[in-house]
């Protein structure tokens, strides 16, 4: 019976439409470098227009280097910095524009900030192929840095804060509300990853039943569920009483463990785990437990509120209708407002025999209360239409 099931649905039943959906985080994000020159003395016994350049380091999925040059201004006693992308590290596009700010300050010995020598560039600044690098040509004068203090033994540092304006969906990057620096992390992750390999950034624990526990991140629960977003993540924030950005958890019961991992991969992943990828093409010999777990992922996309999967189990589910199934899948689909997969049902239980089979399965005595006023409504219609037809005939 089973292996005929895809023969079985009816116009109904291929009218199951599967949705996608995606989430566009943009944030700025911050970044800091600190570059110590040490061996002030040799740098500026060279050539006017001589620059250095900084190791790179990374800051919204992008390689920067800052460029000293020790020689600058009319009498060439002035210090240039720039910001500047580092070649070496791919292709960039003018969409590297996103840079919003660019600030270089001299740090004191306790590594501070000295606010009389931050200068700061506010953007937007374009880094792109037609300006690959922002700052400042004349940053501080060598006279004014040797007074300072800031020069000891022949080296002083310099901080660079550079804030861009990303989409962190695509780096791979974990925030909190209340505008705490993000966490870097490896933005050439796929979004799985982070889940299941580089938990690094994982702000939020659930615990599901006691029975699992699942890390995740806030950002993404809040992005793809209108639960975790409106009534699970703020009642988690008013019970924890440290900062906003605290390790929050989070208690969920009534799911399966194996179920709430699998809507935890299509929240970070948009797919169903290969396993059930691969039975929704082709339906295996015994599918009682594969249909359980369908069923469960239905009742969790519904219950959180995970757009884009809930269309996808009524479809996965809607394959695997037969005689044994069909009471049983009526039900979940009448209690979660699924009118494609509930139509599937009733158009395979048209059929006489079908429906004969369906009243005598174990499905349909425990699915019986919300079942059979359907059936009756069913077999009212059928025959209402046979007695139109043979008054027609008449």
């Amino acid at each position: 019976m089973a292996s005929t099931a895809a023969a079985l649905m009816t116009s109904a039943a291929r009218r199951l439409t599967r949705s996608t959906a995606s989430a566009m985080v943009l944030r700025d994000v911050s970044g800091s470098h600190k570059l110590t020159i040490d061996g002030c003395t040799p740098s500026k016994n060279l050539h006017k227009g001589w620059a250095w350049i900084s190791r790179s380091f990374d800051v919204a999925g992008h390689s920067w280097r800052i460029r000293y040059s020790p020689h600058e201004g009319d009498d060439g006693n002035t210090i240039s910095l720039h910001l500047e992308l580092d070649p070496r590290a791919g292709k960039h596009d003018d969409r590297t524009g996103a840079v919003k700010s660019i600030e270089f300050s001299v740090l004191d010995q306790s590594g501070n900030p000295v606010p009389a020598f931050t200068r700061a560039v506010t953007g937007p600044c374009a880094f792109g192929q037609r300006s690959r690098s922002h700052g400042f040509d004349n940053f501080i004068r060598w006279s004014d840095l040797e007074a300072s203090g800031c020069l000891k033994d022949d080296r002083f540092s310099v901080q660079c804060d550079v804030t861009v304006t990303a989409d962190l969906t695509e780096l791979g990057v974990a925030y909190h509300d209340d505008g705490a620096a993000p966490a870097r992390l490896h933005h050439e992750h796929h979004l799985v990853d982070l889940m299941w390999k580089d938990k690094r950034g994982a702000d939020v624990t659930i615990d599901v039943g006691g029975e699992a526990t699942f890390d995740a991140h806030w950002w993404l629960l809040a992005e793809r569920s209108a639960v975790f977003r409106e009534d699970l993540l703020p009642a988690a924030s008013k019970e924890k009483k440290t900062s906003a950005a605290a390790h929050r958890r989070i208690e969920i019961q009534h799911v399966e463990p194996r179920v709430f991992r699998a809507m935890l991969h299509y929240m970070y992943n948009n797919t169903l785990p290969e396993k059930m990828e691969e039975d929704r093409m082709v339906l295996p010999d015994k599918m009682e437990d594969d249909m359980a777990m369908a069923q469960g992922l239905l009742a969790a996309a519904d219950r959180f509120k995970v757009d884009g999967l809930k269309p996808m189990c009524e479809e996965m589910i809607a394959k695997r209708i037969d005689v044994s199934t069909a009471a049983l899948t009526l039900a979940v689909a009448e209690q979660h407002g699924c009118k494609a997969l509930k139509a599937a049902c009733l158009e395979f239980m048209t059929r006489p025999e079908n429906l004969k089979a369906v009243m005598e399965t174990e499905g349909y005595e425990k699915a019986k209360p919300i079942v059979h006023p359907l059936v009756v409504e069913l077999v009212m219609k059928q025959w209402l239409a046979s007695a139109a037809a043979t008054k027609c005939v008449n």
